[in-house]
């Protein structure tokens, strides 16, 4: 439930939902990635690591009970889908910052050649946990599971307690985090002052409101089958440019707040490949709703089995890789996760049938390039930089937000104009052209990886002020 996207947009569909709206749970996930930055300047000190992993767990826990609770309420499915969206949301703030602090504590108290050991066996043995729950996800919603046939729960007890499953596990998360043996510094870094984080400050409402913006566009662009009016079409449009306004902004205020990290090539280059090759992390969403036309039955049915080949497939790889990465180098880690995404793709653009499900298994390999960019930028950052480093590597997937409604929007465009092309429906043509898209900008990322980025980067030796 907290990888957004594949489970929500199948809850999304079943309410009613169109594909931008199906999408918008992960999209609003990648954008609320903004929010470590905003929280490590809010606590910054060393000492408060312990107790803010079990605040960030705990949020975790009481919104997916809301979603539960709101789901067995006698309420209309517009209050149900805006608060699966806002699951979406919460999980993008505070799991994202439980991530960065987790790698906070493997970046002060463990060494390089060692990470690689760490790593694989987080990656490798703890995916297990998450293909348990696909069992359980297939149980509940219903579906095929290698040959076994579950006919599942009726909805809405199917999501309420699948739902209700991961408040307790959550809870557990933030009883184990109070378990880690962190060294204290002798200076704990205070906390700046606003004038420090303006940037921050008006970066964050500005992505927000784009991502408002855009959403309510949709709602006044008429669809092509319809009599369109000109006062529909320029509300419609006003929203909609509104929208990139907004988003300019915000990216300009965010380079602003962390322009001393711009100013370090390595780290810009890093910056640069990571938010490129992240466009793939929010394509699920596309691929889980493609799943009835190349399957022939309602998305739901297959989430669970999605799920378990996305968490199957990364134990093998995050066992391999971390052992690929104790033999070589950071950059190795970057490459080869991201050539993986890029095979997904291509696998989910030509496959059909049953075989068709394989491609979310290669692509939850794949997504393990959320553990090998952030590893390479940790070996680039020093001591006193990890927290604010961190929390900026959590903020990449914020520009790569808005792909997620891109790839939506190319779905709806393509089925609302009734384009058709090499025998097939508009419909399939549009997922297939969102996939192309995306394979697009993670092939540009793997390019310029290849071209620009050291094999052992280094911290540099600045004396910039490191806050």
């Amino acid at each position: 439930m907290l990888y957004v996207g594949i489970t929500q947009a199948s809850l999304c569909d079943h309410l009613g939902g169109d594909a931008r709206t199906s999408n918008l749970p992960g999209t609003l996930f990648f954008a609320m990635t903004a929010m470590p930055a905003l929280l490590a300047w809010l606590s910054p000190r060393v000492s408060s690591l312990k107790r803010n992993l079990g605040l960030y767990y705990g949020a975790s826990a009481l919104m997916m009970a809301s979603l539960a609770v709101t789901l067995a309420a006698p309420v209309s499915n517009q209050v149900k889908l805006a608060m699966v969206v806002l699951q979406g949301g919460v999980s993008g703030a505070v799991m994202p910052a439980a991530i960065a602090l987790l790698w906070e504590v493997m970046g002060r108290g463990s060494d390089e050649s060692r990470r690689g050991l760490a790593l694989s066996m987080a990656f490798g043995a703890g995916p297990l946990l998450a293909v348990a729950g696909s069992f359980g996800q297939t149980a509940l919603l219903g579906g095929n599971l290698f040959g076994l046939k579950f006919a599942g729960l009726d909805y809405p007890m199917n999501f309420i307690i699948l739902f209700a499953a991961g408040v307790p596990v959550m809870g557990l998360a933030a009883i184990f985090a109070q378990f880690f043996v962190i060294q204290p510094v002798e200076n704990e870094q205070k906390r700046e002052p606003v004038s420090a984080v303006i940037g921050l400050l008006i970066g964050l409402p500005l992505l927000l409101a784009a991502v408002a913006f855009m959403q309510i566009s949709t709602i006044h662009t008429p669809l092509a089958a319809e009599v369109s009016s000109s006062t529909t079409s320029l509300q419609g449009a006003f929203f909609r440019y509104a929208g990139y306004l907004c988003a300019v902004g915000s990216a300009l205020s965010f380079i602003y707040h962390f322009r001393e990290i711009f100013q370090q090539r390595v780290l810009l280059i890093a910056t640069l490949v990571t938010v490129l090759v992240y466009a793939g992390n929010v394509i699920p969403s596309n691929m889980n709703l493609y799943s009835s036309e190349v399957l022939g039955d309602i998305p739901e049915k297959y989430a669970g089995v999605q799920n378990m080949l996305r968490f199957g497939f990364k134990v093998f790889a995050g066992v391999v890789l971390g052992w690929v990465l104790t033999r070589t180098n950071p950059k190795v880690g970057i490459l080869a996760t991201s050539s993986i995404f890029l095979v997904a793709l291509i696998w989910a653009m030509l496959v059909t049938g049953p075989w068709y499900l394989v491609a979310f298994g290669i692509h939850g390999a794949g997504e393990l390039v959320g553990v090998y960019a952030p590893n390479y930028i940790v070996s680039a950052s020093r001591s006193d930089q990890l927290r604010r480093n961190m929390a900026f590597v959590t903020m990449l997937m914020v520009p790569a937000a808005p792909a997620g409604y891109l790839y939506g929007a190319i779905v709806d465009a393509v089925k609302q104009s009734g384009w058709t092309a090499f025998g097939m429906n508009s419909t399939s043509l549009g997922f297939r052209l969102s996939f192309l898209v995306c394979e697009l900008l993670i092939l540009s990322g793997i390019i310029l990886a290849i071209r620009m980025l050291p094999a052992r980067p280094r911290p540099t030796s600045s004396t910039m002020n490191p806050g």
